[in-house]
């Protein structure tokens, strides 16, 4: 008798669980990448979204988006926008030509209010156009 009942609660509970995820903290702000883990070829770039979910005391803060870890060598990160009162922005991140193939790691941050979060990226660098010498035997 119990059981047509468990299985709409259950229901329920699911949803309001996956809800209360997206939405913003109760105190101070966390920042979510819509990817943290990034496969990039050595001379190409490819982008991610930068989100910031505030509490209500920092919706008017305005944001700084940078690192708390130093870049791999050939590695280059720019996000547009970087600093203002913002809820997403795209980061564009460059690996150059020469960057070695490789598994990284960096911590991407926001500060507001002289507070700082952070969120690691994964980035595998996989080798890029190469310059192979092919010999043709005659």
């Amino acid at each position: 008798m119990k059981t047509p009942y468990m299985i709409p609660l259950l229901f329920f509970v699911a949803v309001a669980t996956e809800t209360i995820a997206q939405t913003a903290p109760r105190t101070e702000f966390t920042i979510q990448l819509s990817k943290n883990t990034l496969e990039v070829k050595a001379g190409t770039s490819t982008e991610i979204n930068v989100n910031i979910l505030r509490s209500k005391t920092y919706t008017k803060s305005k944001a700084k988006l940078g690192f708390s870890s130093q870049l791999p060598e050939g590695v280059s990160v720019s996000f547009e926008p970087a600093e203002g009162l913002f809820d997403t922005s795209i980061a564009t991140i460059h690996v150059g030509e020469n960057t070695k193939a490789g598994n990284y790691q960096f911590i991407l941050n926001a500060e507001l209010n002289n507070k700082v979060k952070g969120s690691i990226v994964k980035l595998s660098v996989t080798e890029g156009k190469g310059n192979a010498v092919v010999t043709l035997n005659e």
